[in-house]
């Protein structure tokens, strides 16, 4: 009996030693590496980052005159512009397009017009010294038919080979007579064509000269209207700048979007777009104001894709209306946006960080008064931040967010 007391003395201390060393070590459990589990409204959903556009807005763009195809202009600098985030009313200044190229045109058709102005006057001159020359011919022909209607007046005493002769040389006049009216007739419309050629050119290049000079007094771009402005973008997304190039191809500026209408313009991975909808609630954080979140829904949701630059994937356009809840949204403010596909309410849910996979199941730590628990969970489903727990787990109660050691 005494042996038995004396054995179970030390296995009553062991056990003493050993529960004081779980309390203890449960209490050194640092809080800031506990998490609860909570219950609440559990959410599936999909996450996209977009930018802020508005629905609606008038662009600013390079002058009519370089719409013009007769301006041999291709591309033009933008030499200078106004703030982004400027508000404008109609006819401010804007932008101003550099003038070097259009200077450099305006010179070289100055040139075209005083070479054909000479030419003009050269051509002018050539006809009335060529239908002179023209004219005298037809004078000496004429007076050619007078002298052979004398001479075959004058055969008829004559013999009969005489006056032939004297009736072929008339018939030789009347017909030189004849080619030399035609050739005249020639000559005046041939001057006439050349001339009214270089007169049509003249009036080509004049009209070009009056564009020219048109363009380089519209190359201080003006607002068109009241507005904020917002930068254009480069075909491969960068905003135009100071230095950047328009063109006829790509003629904007800027833009003046209302902003009665905010977008959130978004692409949505190809694996993920067939769970998006028109009229799908959207939540949505705008880096511009943190801690904020504003209501949005799908507005429209693209039926092609295109590659998403940098990822080695298909992305569908999906544009979102956003309800600025009297926040001052502005085109071009970056955004995350949520689509909730599924809501379910009362749901018991955990970080997904405090869930771990050991010998193919989950299983968490859980903090109880004996001590640090090990305990294998359920799961049904997850989103980006929370799991959501069918099995396991109660309310309220406290899991380490890394296993012990």
């Amino acid at each position: 009996m005494n042996r038995k007391i004396l054995f179970l003395i030390p296995l009553g201390l062991l056990i003493l030693v050993f529960l004081g060393y779980r309390f203890f070590m449960t209490d050194s459990v640092d809080k800031s590496e506990l998490v609860e589990v909570k219950k609440g409204r559990f959410e599936y959903y999909v996450v996209s980052m977009g930018e802020l556009e508005a629905h609606e807005s008038k662009d600013i763009v390079v002058p009519d005159a370089l719409m013009d195809r007769s301006v041999r202009i291709r591309r033009i600098a933008i030499n200078d512009l106004v703030r982004e985030g400027t508000e404008v009313e109609k006819g401010d200044y804007v932008a101003t397009l550099d003038p070097s190229e259009v200077e450099e045109n305006i010179k070289s058709t100055q040139e075209t017009l005083d070479m054909l102005y000479g030419n003009l006057e050269n051509a002018k001159m050539d006809s009335s010294l060529n239908l002179t020359d023209a004219r005298n011919a037809i004078r000496r022909s004429s007076d050619d038919v007078l002298d052979a209607e004398i001479k075959v007046e004058q055969s008829v005493y004559e013999s009969k080979a005489v006056q032939r002769q004297a009736t072929i040389e008339l018939e030789m006049a009347r017909r030189q007579f004849e080619q030399e009216k035609r050739n005249y007739r020639q000559q005046k419309r041939k001057n006439e064509l050349s001339v009214t050629r270089i007169e049509d050119n003249i009036r080509q290049e004049e009209r070009q000269m009056e564009t020219l000079q048109q363009l380089k007094r519209d190359l201080i771009i003006k607002a068109p209207s009241r507005g904020v402005v917002v930068y254009a973008r480069e075909w491969d997304g960068e905003k135009k700048k100071v230095g950047a190039m328009v063109s006829r191809w790509d003629p904007r500026i800027a833009i003046l979007p209302d902003l009665s209408t905010i977008l959130s313009v978004t692409y949505v991975k190809e694996i993920d777009v067939t769970k998006i909808r028109e009229r799908m609630p959207v939540k949505i954080t705008i880096d511009a104001f943190p801690g904020e979140e504003f209501d949005g829904v799908v507005r429209t949701v693209a039926n092609i894709g295109q590659e998403i630059d940098g990822q080695f994937l298909n992305g569908f356009k999906v544009d979102i209306e956003v309800d600025p809840n009297r926040f001052d949204l502005l085109p071009g403010m970056t955004s995350t946006n949520r689509f909730i596909i599924q809501a379910i309410d009362d749901q018991l849910m955990v970080p997904r960080d405090v869930v771990f996979v050991e010998e193919d199941e989950q299983v968490v730590y859980k903090k109880t008064s004996l001590g640090i628990m090990r305990q294998a969970i359920k799961i049904d489903g997850e989103n980006d931040q929370m799991t959501r727990v069918v099995k396991g787990l109660k309310e309220g109660e406290k899991l380490l967010k890394h296993p012990p050691e």
